[in-house]
Protein backbone atom coordinates (compact mmCIF):
# COMPACT_ATOMS: atom_id res chain seq x y z
CA UNK A 1 0.00 0.00 0.00
CA UNK A 2 2.69 2.42 0.98
CA UNK A 3 4.46 1.59 -2.41
CA UNK A 4 1.44 1.96 -4.89
CA UNK A 5 0.74 5.76 -2.52
CA UNK A 6 4.57 6.17 -3.09
CA UNK A 7 5.57 6.81 0.34
CA UNK A 8 8.52 5.33 1.81
CA UNK A 9 8.61 2.54 4.51
CA UNK A 10 9.20 4.26 7.72
CA UNK A 11 9.30 7.74 6.79
CA UNK A 12 7.40 10.63 8.41
CA UNK A 13 5.02 10.91 5.49
CA UNK A 14 4.70 7.06 5.84
CA UNK A 15 3.94 7.37 9.93
CA UNK A 16 1.27 9.61 9.29
CA UNK A 17 -0.56 7.66 7.05
CA UNK A 18 -0.11 4.67 9.23
CA UNK A 19 -1.09 6.39 11.89
CA UNK A 20 -4.53 7.76 10.28
CA UNK A 21 -4.81 4.08 8.79
CA UNK A 22 -4.86 2.29 11.97
CA UNK A 23 -6.93 5.08 13.92
CA UNK A 24 -9.94 4.24 11.40
CA UNK A 25 -8.98 0.49 11.82
CA UNK A 26 -8.97 0.64 15.82
CA UNK A 27 -12.45 3.01 15.94
CA UNK A 28 -14.39 0.94 13.47
CA UNK A 29 -13.18 -2.18 15.23
CA UNK A 30 -14.69 -1.19 18.38
CA UNK A 31 -17.70 0.91 17.48
CA UNK A 32 -19.28 -2.83 15.92
CA UNK A 33 -18.15 -4.95 18.98
CA UNK A 34 -20.27 -1.98 20.53
CA UNK A 35 -22.90 -2.07 18.56
CA UNK A 36 -23.15 -5.93 18.74
CA UNK A 37 -22.57 -5.67 22.46
CA UNK A 38 -26.41 -3.58 22.48
CA UNK A 39 -27.44 -6.83 20.41
CA UNK A 40 -26.39 -9.71 22.16
CA UNK A 41 -24.39 -8.47 25.33
CA UNK A 42 -20.84 -7.73 26.54
CA UNK A 43 -18.16 -10.48 27.32
CA UNK A 44 -19.14 -12.17 30.29
CA UNK A 45 -16.51 -10.76 32.33
CA UNK A 46 -17.13 -6.80 31.17
CA UNK A 47 -17.11 -4.27 33.76
CA UNK A 48 -17.69 -0.91 32.37
CA UNK A 49 -15.95 1.05 34.64
CA UNK A 50 -12.44 -0.53 34.97
CA UNK A 51 -12.49 -1.00 31.11
CA UNK A 52 -12.62 2.64 30.48
CA UNK A 53 -10.32 3.43 32.71
CA UNK A 54 -7.72 1.10 30.95
CA UNK A 55 -4.97 3.22 29.33
CA UNK A 56 -5.89 1.74 25.98
CA UNK A 57 -9.45 2.90 26.36
CA UNK A 58 -8.66 6.41 26.99
CA UNK A 59 -7.19 6.82 23.97
CA UNK A 60 -10.56 6.02 21.95
CA UNK A 61 -12.83 8.86 20.63
CA UNK A 62 -15.57 10.36 23.04
CA UNK A 63 -18.04 8.98 20.60
CA UNK A 64 -16.62 5.52 20.74
CA UNK A 65 -16.12 5.50 24.68
CA UNK A 66 -19.70 6.93 24.85
CA UNK A 67 -21.08 4.00 22.66
CA UNK A 68 -19.38 1.81 24.85
CA UNK A 69 -20.50 3.11 27.85
CA UNK A 70 -23.94 2.91 26.63
CA UNK A 71 -24.13 -0.65 25.22
CA UNK A 72 -21.23 -2.31 26.85
CA UNK A 73 -18.47 -4.19 24.28
CA UNK A 74 -18.61 -7.59 23.03
CA UNK A 75 -15.10 -8.47 22.55
CA UNK A 76 -12.44 -8.09 25.36
CA UNK A 77 -9.88 -7.78 23.10
CA UNK A 78 -10.29 -7.20 18.66
CA UNK A 79 -7.36 -6.62 17.49
CA UNK A 80 -3.79 -7.83 16.72
CA UNK A 81 -0.90 -7.94 13.97
CA UNK A 82 -0.24 -11.56 13.10
CA UNK A 83 3.04 -13.10 11.76
CA UNK A 84 1.99 -13.42 8.12
CA UNK A 85 5.80 -12.32 6.27
CA UNK A 86 6.02 -16.15 4.85
CA UNK A 87 1.95 -16.85 3.83
CA UNK A 88 2.13 -13.22 2.42
CA UNK A 89 4.98 -14.15 0.62
CA UNK A 90 3.35 -17.77 -0.58
CA UNK A 91 0.27 -16.43 -1.88
CA UNK A 92 1.68 -13.08 -3.31
CA UNK A 93 -0.01 -10.70 -1.35
CA UNK A 94 0.40 -8.02 1.60
CA UNK A 95 3.07 -9.45 4.14
CA UNK A 96 1.54 -7.13 7.03
CA UNK A 97 3.31 -4.48 8.69
CA UNK A 98 6.46 -5.52 7.09
CA UNK A 99 8.12 -3.92 4.37
CA UNK A 100 8.66 -6.38 1.37
CA UNK A 101 11.58 -8.42 1.94
CA UNK A 102 13.76 -7.18 -0.91
CA UNK A 103 12.74 -5.86 -4.55
CA UNK A 104 14.17 -9.12 -5.58
CA UNK A 105 15.89 -11.73 -4.30
CA UNK A 106 17.75 -15.14 -4.79
CA UNK A 107 16.22 -18.19 -3.61
CA UNK A 108 17.12 -21.68 -2.46
CA UNK A 109 14.31 -24.41 -3.36
CA UNK A 110 14.84 -28.01 -3.36
CA UNK A 111 14.34 -30.41 -6.26
CA UNK A 112 14.65 -33.90 -5.82
CA UNK A 113 17.78 -34.34 -3.79
CA UNK A 114 19.91 -31.05 -4.95
CA UNK A 115 19.32 -27.76 -4.06
CA UNK A 116 18.85 -25.35 -6.83
CA UNK A 117 19.03 -20.82 -6.74
CA UNK A 118 16.28 -18.81 -8.49
CA UNK A 119 15.66 -15.15 -9.12
CA UNK A 120 12.88 -14.08 -7.62
CA UNK A 121 11.42 -10.31 -8.55
CA UNK A 122 8.22 -9.30 -5.76
CA UNK A 123 5.40 -9.37 -8.06
CA UNK A 124 5.11 -5.38 -7.65
CA UNK A 125 8.41 -4.48 -8.14
CA UNK A 126 8.02 -6.58 -11.78
CA UNK A 127 4.99 -4.77 -12.52
CA UNK A 128 6.28 -1.22 -12.21
CA UNK A 129 9.22 -2.06 -13.73
CA UNK A 130 7.41 -3.38 -16.96
CA UNK A 131 4.94 -0.38 -16.95
CA UNK A 132 7.98 1.74 -16.36
CA UNK A 133 6.74 3.44 -13.08
CA UNK A 134 8.88 5.41 -10.42
CA UNK A 135 10.50 2.22 -8.01
CA UNK A 136 12.16 4.45 -6.01
CA UNK A 137 9.84 3.88 -3.13
CA UNK A 138 10.48 0.35 -2.62
CA UNK A 139 12.91 -0.51 0.11
CA UNK A 140 13.47 -4.27 1.33
CA UNK A 141 13.30 -5.29 5.24
CA UNK A 142 17.48 -4.72 4.90
CA UNK A 143 17.00 -1.44 3.12
CA UNK A 144 15.04 -0.05 6.36
CA UNK A 145 16.66 1.11 9.48
CA UNK A 146 15.90 0.03 12.74
CA UNK A 147 15.00 3.16 13.71
CA UNK A 148 12.39 3.02 10.77
CA UNK A 149 11.39 -0.41 12.00
CA UNK A 150 10.90 0.78 15.14
CA UNK A 151 9.02 3.50 14.29
CA UNK A 152 6.29 1.99 12.65
CA UNK A 153 5.53 -0.39 15.29
CA UNK A 154 5.51 2.10 17.38
CA UNK A 155 3.12 4.01 15.74
CA UNK A 156 0.89 1.11 14.67
CA UNK A 157 1.12 -0.39 18.62
CA UNK A 158 -0.64 2.63 19.96
CA UNK A 159 -3.85 1.66 18.00
CA UNK A 160 -3.09 -2.38 18.55
CA UNK A 161 -4.57 -3.31 21.95
CA UNK A 162 -2.98 -6.74 21.78
CA UNK A 163 0.64 -7.16 20.53
CA UNK A 164 2.10 -7.12 17.07
CA UNK A 165 4.09 -9.51 15.23
CA UNK A 166 7.25 -7.17 13.84
CA UNK A 167 11.18 -8.47 12.52
CA UNK A 168 13.43 -5.88 12.90
CA UNK A 169 16.23 -7.05 10.15
CA UNK A 170 19.44 -5.94 10.19
CA UNK A 171 22.60 -6.21 7.72
CA UNK A 172 25.35 -8.97 8.64
CA UNK A 173 27.62 -6.11 9.79
CA UNK A 174 25.69 -4.40 12.43
CA UNK A 175 26.66 -4.05 16.17
CA UNK A 176 24.53 -5.72 18.38
CA UNK A 177 25.55 -2.46 20.94
CA UNK A 178 24.33 0.34 18.47
CA UNK A 179 21.25 -1.84 18.56
CA UNK A 180 20.50 -1.52 22.14
CA UNK A 181 20.37 2.11 22.35
CA UNK A 182 17.73 2.42 19.80
CA UNK A 183 15.39 -0.73 21.15
CA UNK A 184 15.51 0.74 24.76
CA UNK A 185 14.01 4.04 23.47
CA UNK A 186 11.21 2.36 22.15
CA UNK A 187 10.86 0.08 24.83
CA UNK A 188 7.82 1.60 26.22
CA UNK A 189 5.83 2.41 23.01
CA UNK A 190 5.82 -1.69 21.75
CA UNK A 191 4.48 -5.30 23.23
CA UNK A 192 7.39 -7.42 21.98
CA UNK A 193 10.64 -6.95 20.07
CA UNK A 194 12.11 -9.89 17.45
CA UNK A 195 15.50 -8.99 15.87
CA UNK A 196 16.84 -10.98 13.07
CA UNK A 197 20.82 -9.75 11.61
CA UNK A 198 21.35 -11.50 8.11
CA UNK A 199 23.60 -14.98 8.48
CA UNK A 200 23.26 -15.36 11.83
CA UNK A 201 21.24 -19.03 10.92
CA UNK A 202 24.11 -19.96 8.24
CA UNK A 203 22.27 -21.23 5.08
CA UNK A 204 19.53 -19.06 4.51
CA UNK A 205 16.70 -19.47 2.07
CA UNK A 206 16.23 -16.06 0.47
CA UNK A 207 19.15 -13.08 0.03
CA UNK A 208 18.18 -9.79 -1.14
CA UNK A 209 19.93 -9.11 -4.48
CA UNK A 210 20.94 -5.18 -4.44
CA UNK A 211 18.93 -3.32 -6.45
CA UNK A 212 21.05 -1.58 -8.83
CA UNK A 213 20.12 -0.96 -12.97
CA UNK A 214 22.90 -3.64 -13.24
CA UNK A 215 21.52 -5.86 -11.49
CA UNK A 216 17.60 -5.70 -12.89
CA UNK A 217 18.80 -5.69 -16.21
CA UNK A 218 21.42 -8.87 -15.74
CA UNK A 219 18.18 -10.97 -13.91
CA UNK A 220 15.13 -9.66 -15.57
CA UNK A 221 14.60 -12.53 -17.83
CA UNK A 222 15.90 -14.92 -14.97
CA UNK A 223 13.22 -14.35 -13.02
CA UNK A 224 11.30 -17.34 -11.15
CA UNK A 225 7.78 -15.69 -11.44
CA UNK A 226 8.11 -14.94 -14.96
CA UNK A 227 9.19 -18.94 -15.57
CA UNK A 228 5.80 -19.90 -13.40
CA UNK A 229 3.35 -17.69 -14.92
CA UNK A 230 4.33 -19.46 -18.59
CA UNK A 231 4.39 -22.74 -17.17
CA UNK A 232 1.15 -24.41 -18.51
CA UNK A 233 1.54 -27.27 -15.77
CA UNK A 234 0.84 -24.85 -13.15
CA UNK A 235 -2.98 -24.13 -11.43
CA UNK A 236 -4.43 -20.69 -12.32
CA UNK A 237 -6.18 -19.72 -9.10
CA UNK A 238 -8.24 -16.97 -11.54
CA UNK A 239 -9.35 -19.24 -13.77
CA UNK A 240 -9.60 -22.61 -11.41
CA UNK A 241 -9.24 -24.51 -14.12
CA UNK A 242 -7.47 -27.12 -11.67
CA UNK A 243 -10.97 -27.42 -9.75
Amino acid sequence: MLIKLGLKYGSEKSLGFISRLFATIRNEAYKASAYIARDKGSFPEFDRKKFLATDFAKTLPITVRMLIREHGIRNGVLLTIAPTGTTGMTVGVSTGVEPIFAPMYFRKIKKGNAIQKEVVFDPLFREFLDSGKDVSYFQGAYDVTPQEHLKVQGTIQKYIDNSISKTINLPETADPDSLLDVALAFAPYVKGLTVYRAGSKGEEPLKSIPTTEENIKKYADQDAYSVKSADASMCSIDGGECG
